[in-house]
């Protein structure tokens, strides 16, 4: 996976987003994200760590830690990263739980 990323030209044009509001409707008893996020990706279970270390080894901003949750019968395990310009890129799995 290759992310490219542009620089801002200026601080005024950086908005990245907030935290989405909770939603007590999601068909599952997930309400939704903690932290907010610019843009997600999709990774295979078995890769998202050692992603995360590559993008450490190579001076990325982890933001937030590899955490992992539930969503219905599906467990997900995420990591934020912080680009220069302060958006956030997850790198995230899902599978259907093992319990």
């Amino acid at each position: 996976m290759i992310v490219i990323l542009q620089q801002a030209v200026s601080p005024d044009d950086v908005r990245p987003n907030a935290v989405s509001r909770k939603r007590p409707d999601y068909p599952t008893e997930w309400e939704g994200p903690d932290y907010g996020w610019d843009t997600f990706v999709h990774v295979k279970w078995d890769e998202l760590e050692p992603l995360v270390e590559e993008v450490r080894r190579n001076g990325g901003n982890i933001a937030v830690e590899p955490f992992s949750g539930t969503h219905g019968n599906l467990e997900f395990k995420n990591a934020y990263i912080k680009d220069p310009d302060g958006y956030t890129l997850v790198l995230g799995a899902m599978r259907e739980s093992l319990r």
